[in-house]
């Protein structure tokens, strides 16, 4: 709808003014991007807004290039979680603890995978030593920020764990197709369920 007072060609020029200085400004955070040795993707579809989005997605992504670093501990203590070390919690209280600090790490957008191979003391020695201690920018984080956590990880160098307890039958056939001289381990059972139950990135 036009505006009361306004002509068509006022307007399709503010229009256009709008989509150039979006523009203009799209072409700045790109070359910012690049100076941070970044890689600018392919330029998206300008209709439906997509734009603003653009832009709003890179300003993020400069945001976590050049924001200063703040492991979660940290994080979380500022507001308000400290919890204590693997060695003061055991019974009831250790899954007290283990779901008040994998909730917590929700809150601080670090979301957690394949833990049904640990125990609750397993698990929460792990969150409490090494997730913990893992870094993110030090700004306000939001729904559209996530940090993946994840305990089997092939690519890192948990392969044995990802082929024994949560790879499929395909996958390690395609595993022992690409690495021949490797002994694929046993597949096992899992002995715990909590993965279902994990918070998840919405």
């Amino acid at each position: 709808m036009q505006a009361a007072g306004v002509t068509t060609g006022e307007y399709d020029l503010a229009a256009r003014l709008e989509e150039a200085d979006r523009a203009i400004r799209r072409a700045k955070l790109e070359e910012e991007i690049r100076q941070l040795d970044g890689i600018v993707m392919s330029a998206a579809s300008d209709s439906d807004g997509a734009p603003e989005i653009v832009n709003a997605f890179l300003e993020r992504v400069i945001a976590w290039e050049t924001a200063p670093r703040i492991t979660h501990r940290a994080w979380l203590e500022r507001h308000g979680w400290s919890f204590p070390a693997p060695e003061a919690v055991g019974g009831r209280r250790l899954n007290r603890e283990l779901w008040r600090l994998i909730d917590a790490l929700a809150v601080a957008r670090v979301f957690l995978y394949h833990t049904n191979h640990l125990s609750d003391a397993e698990l929460y020695a792990r969150l409490w030593r090494e997730t913990l201690e893992g870094e993110c920018p030090d700004f306000a984080r939001t729904r559209d920020d996530a940090c993946h956590w994840d305990f089997a990880d092939a690519g890192a160098g948990d392969q044995e764990i990802w082929l024994a307890h949560y790879a499929r039958e395909k996958e390690r056939r395609e595993w022992k197709r690409d690495f021949p001289d490797m002994a694929l381990p046993p597949r096992q059972r899992l002995p715990h369920r909590r993965d279902h139950r994990l918070p998840v990135r919405d």
